[in-house]
């Protein structure tokens, strides 16, 4: 019964991920496609932070609904900060509506672009240990 429990979170986590990956590679146009426009150029960390956002995310996702059904049901702030922070890293700042909307062009340009390497490595860091929480209540 143990082992059905695993392969089970495994599963929804692999299954998350894939679906994660695609979502998020989708929109921000690192997997190409012909629906959405990217201003800024894609580069290899883009590509890292994508991985890592979606692998984390997926076994977050997939812990927190093993946990949803046979215990606790509250979802972790370190993993929605993640999860945002892990967008941005991989995003494009200057593509995404709501930071135009709240900083302005200029702002955008200024303050979130030059960082986004920082942020996407504070969005990984904050969803490692959400998983790692998660995980240990569960196991």
């Amino acid at each position: 019964m143990i082992e059905r429990k695993y392969w089970k979170i495994v599963g929804f986590a692999s299954l998350y991920s894939i679906l994660f990956f695609v979502l998020f590679g989708t929109v921000t146009i690192l997997i190409p496609n012909k629906f959405f426009a990217r201003m800024t150029p894609v580069t290899a960390l883009d590509y890292v932070f994508l991985i890592f956002t979606s692998l984390l995310l997926g076994t977050y996702v997939s812990f927190h609904q093993y946990q949803k059904k046979y215990g606790s049901k509250k979802c972790g702030i370190a993993a929605t900060s993640g999860g945002v922070f892990g967008f941005l890293g991989f995003g494009c700042a200057v593509c995404n509506k709501i930071l135009v909307l709240l900083l302005g062009f200029a702002g955008v340009l200024m303050y979130i672009e030059p960082y986004r390497p920082q942020i996407g490595l504070v969005g990984v860091g904050l969803l490692g240990y959400a998983v790692y929480s998660k995980g240990k209540s569960i196991f």
